[in-house]
């Protein structure tokens, strides 16, 4: 699907990713075309998936949430209908921010956030350790973020 984007509606994916909030007036003056033209280009790359939803990145130091762990669960039972309520059970946790069925030793990695340990923990004895099959839960906690990113490679198509 990446072939059917020419060079300018790449700039457009590239810029909107790092600047989610710039206007239809300032991109098309940074892809150089008309803002009428540019707002249409915009929204045939909604209309074809490539642009999901934009939303505007909250730090999570400044709302309380400086606490973050990566959780790998095993379940107890791997049918599909057991993965399935899983993901719909963690879809309802906000504290949940990401969440993907992986290979390996585990069957799903999550990142969770907290305000801190003491409320990771209420989280995870009181909500988390709630849902039917899971067998195994690793956290590891964050000290520190080395590299935090938000845009996906977009190849040039040169």
């Amino acid at each position: 699907m990446i072939d059917s984007l020419d060079r300018t509606d790449r700039r457009i994916l590239n810029i909107l990713q790092a600047e989610g909030g710039i206007s239809n007036v300032e991109l098309a003056r940074r892809v150089q075309l008309a803002p009428a033209t540019t707002l249409e280009r915009v929204r045939k790359l909604r209309n074809q998936g490539f642009i999901t939803r934009t939303v505007a990145l909250v730090d999570p130091d400044k709302v309380g949430q400086s606490t973050v762990a990566f959780v790998s669960v095993s379940l107890t039972q791997h049918g599909a209908d057991k993965v399935e309520a899983f993901r719909r059970e963690v879809e309802n946790l906000p504290q949940v921010m990401e969440c993907y069925h992986i290979t390996g030793d585990s069957d799903f990695l999550l990142k969770i956030v907290a305000s801190d340990i003491g409320a990771y923990e209420s989280f995870l004895l009181e909500e988390f350790g709630q849902i039917a099959h899971i067998g195994r839960i690793h956290t590891s906690f964050v000290l520190s973020t080395v590299k935090h990113g938000t845009q996906v490679p977009i190849p040039s198509g040169e």
